[in-house]
């Protein structure tokens, strides 16, 4: 029988625990508010645009297997394309990641409840939103927010693999689909798949080595030695499923390519009879054809470590400020080193994972790099906001323990427990005056939207399209695909203010037109200027 106390003590865990689970889910809401506004008030970038008009747009099955540049995020178009049925171009190009940003919250404080403990889950949730990179793509129409979904979800999976005594088969499968979506979803992903399966197999390694000299057997034999020969059994097939899906892309191109061939034994023909008849032939040239134009061109070995550091400090200010991260990240990796040790020497070593997570994470990425002489876009690390989070957590958990057993009064304790999430609420709050925090993802195409919007375009039949971002926007916003580049004869024209300069010759791969193509004749005659921005002039025939 407990005592009174235990009882008691228990109870207002229990309590404690309700009310922090109540706050944030509060505050989820708040964030799912918030969301909302951005998935609607933000005229989508190029990018986005360039995905909805000729993936999304399309439906799944074309989603699937179609694939001409690298930049195509092929598993986020195919789950966006079954939203898009819903109506809703909003929804159909940002519904996933929106999805996705909240799902992400919820599993980040999942796996923070599992390792720290009072408010610091809350303070690592506010932490990795309020960061600038993170922010800007929670909503976008790309492939970003759902990969560090995917990435969470198979870090929890490997979790409950890891640490629990039994783990259903299921979880297996959720880790696997996880993996394969992650990849299927962006494919430079492989920067965090690779440093999480490298940590839960040396997690269990240590601990199968741990258990076979308790037991005084071999490792493989230990409980921990069979989870592993489980986990690389499922990482295999990971890798496995995810070529499929890719060979599936490859097996379209390559069967394309090989039909437009005019040297080739397969020119003309039918792209289902040389699927059928030469499968391999087509799935060796649509892979070749994806090595051959790579998304992120490989650099001069030369100087290239000087330019990975600018590439990391330019990084770290994307999430906060980046001197301050770069501190972070060094006194971060210190820490982890000496916890891992530290948990390796134990008997009990529950966080051992966590930390060997967080550190193969962190350090992968620019062993990576120096070997593929390498400098991917930012986003490509959103992801890291994840371990940024997470650390800047457990060392202000840390930080604040040592005060409070410095401090003999319960109630104080109670007090400076909860300073680091008001420290983070007030540190959220002052994010959002952050430089670009808040700006349209681009000027140049919300310019355009707010130009169209000037006049009722259901008047008019017959548009021209003066630049790309016009031609995807007209079909985003309005349902109108149109392809018409020819100005004479059209009901409504949208010109870029450099395009009507004379002087203006800089190469901009966007446009259609230039001055010299411009039939300025014709527009002084027929049509007449009714909105003018910054950067646009809008023309409309007339009546």
């Amino acid at each position: 029988m407990k005592s009174i106390k235990e009882k008691s003590i228990i109870f207002r865990g229990q309590n404690q625990e309700r009310w922090e689970g109540i706050v944030f889910f509060i505050f989820m809401f708040l964030m799912a508010v918030y969301y909302v506004y951005r998935l609607f008030a933000f005229t989508p970038w190029y990018d986005e645009l360039y995905t909805y008009y000729w993936f999304i747009s399309k439906g799944p099955v074309y989603a699937a297997i179609h694939w001409p540049l690298p930049n195509n995020h092929v598993g986020y178009s195919v789950l966006s394309a079954f939203l898009n049925y819903l109506g809703n171009a909003y929804i159909g190009l940002r519904g996933i990641s929106y999805l996705c940003a909240l799902a992400n919250m919820y599993l980040i404080y999942k796996i923070a409840r599992r390792y720290t403990k009072g408010w610091i889950p809350h303070v690592t949730v506010l932490l990795y939103i309020s960061m600038k990179l993170v922010n800007q793509l929670a909503v976008q129409g790309r492939g970003y927010t759902l990969g560090i979904t995917c990435f969470l979800t198979a870090w929890l999976c490997m979790i409950w693999i890891c640490e629990e005594k039994k783990t259903a088969k299921k979880i297996y499968f959720l880790y696997i689909a996880s993996l394969v979506l992650g990849l299927y979803a962006v494919s430079s992903n492989v920067y965090w798949v690779v440093p999480l399966c490298m940590a839960g197999g040396l997690f269990l390694l240590v601990r199968g080595i741990q258990e076979g000299k308790r037991e005084n057997c071999f490792f493989l034999k230990a409980e921990s030695g069979k989870k592993l020969l489980k986990l690389i059994v499922a990482s295999v097939t990971a890798a496995v499923g995810t070529f499929l899906l890719y060979a599936a892309i490859w097996l379209a191109i390559g069967s394309n390519l090989l039909t437009k061939d005019e040297t080739g034994a397969y020119y003309g023909l039918e792209h289902i009879r040389i699927i059928l008849k030469a499968p391999f032939a087509a799935i060796s040239r649509g892979m070749e054809y994806m090595l051959d134009t790579p998304y992120i061109q490989s650099e001069e070995r030369a100087g290239f470590a000087a330019r990975l550091w600018e590439f990391f400090v330019a990084l770290s200010g994307q999430y906060f400020q980046s001197l301050s991260v770069m501190i972070l990240w060094g006194i971060g990796i210190a820490f982890l080193v000496y916890k891992i040790g530290k948990q390796i020497r134990k008997k009990e070593n529950i966080q051992l994972l966590f930390y060997l997570t967080l550190l193969m994470e962190i350090v992968m990425v620019p062993i990576c790099l120096l070997i593929q002489c390498k400098r991917p876009y930012y986003r490509v690390f959103t992801y890291g906001g994840v371990m940024l989070a997470f650390l800047i957590g457990i060392l202000l958990e840390i930080a604040f323990k040592g005060i409070c057993k410095r401090v003999g009064d319960e109630r104080h304790r109670k007090g400076i427990a909860a300073l680091p999430l008001v420290l983070a609420i007030v540190f959220c709050v002052k994010c959002i005056g952050f430089s670009g925090y808040n700006e349209q993802y681009g000027m140049n195409e919300h310019a355009i939207a707010e130009a169209l919007s000037q006049t009722d375009l259901s008047k008019w039949s017959n548009f021209c399209v003066t630049d790309c971002n016009q031609e995807y926007l007209l079909y985003f916003l309005y349902g109108i695909r149109c392809e018409n580049r020819e100005i004479e004869g059209a009901d409504v024209v949208l010109l870029d203010k450099r395009m009507t300069d004379p002087d203006f010759k800089e190469m901009i791969w966007e446009f259609y037109h230039y001055y010299d193509t411009i039939p300025w004749e014709y527009i002084k005659q027929n049509m007449l200027s009714v909105y003018e921005n910054d950067q646009y002039i809008l023309y409309i025939k007339q009546k």
